[in-house]
């Protein structure tokens, strides 16, 4: 009886620390597709400020990272690519790096010869109001700044490439 009880007991607050971590459909946490993108204010490398509706028109890939994250690093080259080949067609990378030190993000652009806009959240204000888990995470936003595509963790890619499912998403927006 004793172990009946203490197993009841055990499932009831297992029950209960999911309901609090809002896993059973109560809550729920981040941008999910559709959503308004949240505006914010950063500064970029350079001093300049920049806005998120500074890229309406445009399709935004908007990449939260840090230059201690290795995923982070690693697709550095990925968002280049993407930067290039899409450009040109109504695409933007933007990176926001949450760190606090800019003088590192400053020798992680020239390092990584970083080809996109990269601006600063230090305190990861944008990356906290987007609800993010962790770095990297990417959301892909249209030219009216909703949430069309979210990527926790790396981007999708194949052999160094953007995967065929992110380029098709990338694809279809722009034919919007």
């Amino acid at each position: 009886m004793a172990r009946l009880r203490l197993r009841l007991s055990l499932q009831l607050l297992a029950l209960g620390v999911l309901l609090v971590a809002g896993v059973g459909g109560c809550q729920r946490s981040g941008l999910s597709e559709g959503d308004k993108a949240p505006e914010f204010l950063l500064q970029r490398s350079d001093g300049a400020v920049r806005k998120l509706r500074d890229y309406r028109g445009r399709i935004l890939l908007l990449n939260l990272w840090a230059t201690w994250c290795p995923p982070c690093r690693a697709e550095i080259h990925l968002l280049n690519a993407i930067e290039r080949d899409f450009s040109k067609r109504g695409v933007a990378v933007l990176g926001l790096a949450g760190d606090e030190d800019p003088a590192a993000v400053h020798r992680f652009i020239d390092e990584f010869n970083v080809e996109f806009e990269v601006l600063l959240d230090p305190d990861g204000a944008v990356g906290t109001e987007y609800g993010i888990t962790g770095y990297p995470e990417t959301f892909l936003i249209d030219r009216e700044g909703r949430v069309r595509g979210k990527y926790i963790g790396p981007l999708p890619h194949e052999q160094g490439k953007p995967a065929k499912e992110l380029v098709d998403r990338i694809e279809a927006l722009i034919d919007e």
